[in-house]
């Protein structure tokens, strides 16, 4: 793999940004299929419960599909998962609040308040 991330480099920034893209497909790939089989789900039992065709998981699940926000939405909230974006370990140009932790967006605390209510 560090091969080919230096083939990317020498290549120049689009390449880069192609690799990051590939590497991103996959990791959501592999977090898609941890999660489905610790659920002890099959693809189609996924499917009826989120909606997303099985055909569009399994491509998803390939790395062979661009799926659109509403679509892992969909897929993630069948799982009893979120979506989220963090900071890569060890960025320290990740923004903090005054108060040390990561800064949140007013979407991701109003959704925290949701999840609270939902569980008392």
């Amino acid at each position: 793999m560090s091969e080919v991330e230096e083939e990317a480099r020498r290549e120049g920034p689009q390449a880069v940004a192609e690799l990051a893209a590939f590497d991103a497909h996959f990791k959501l790939a592999a977090e898609l299929i941890l999660l489905r089989r610790q659920r002890g789900l099959t693809q189609r039992q996924l499917s009826t419960r989120s909606g997303v065709q099985q055909a569009e998981i399994s491509r998803i699940e390939g790395g062979r599909a661009n799926p659109t926000l509403s679509t892992l939405t969909a897929l993630a909230s069948a799982l009893g998962g979120e979506l989220s974006i963090r900071a890569k370990p060890g960025d320290r140009g990740a923004r903090r609040s005054a108060a040390g932790g990561p800064l949140r967006s007013r979407s991701h605390v109003a959704a925290r308040r949701v999840e609270r209510k939902r569980a008392s």
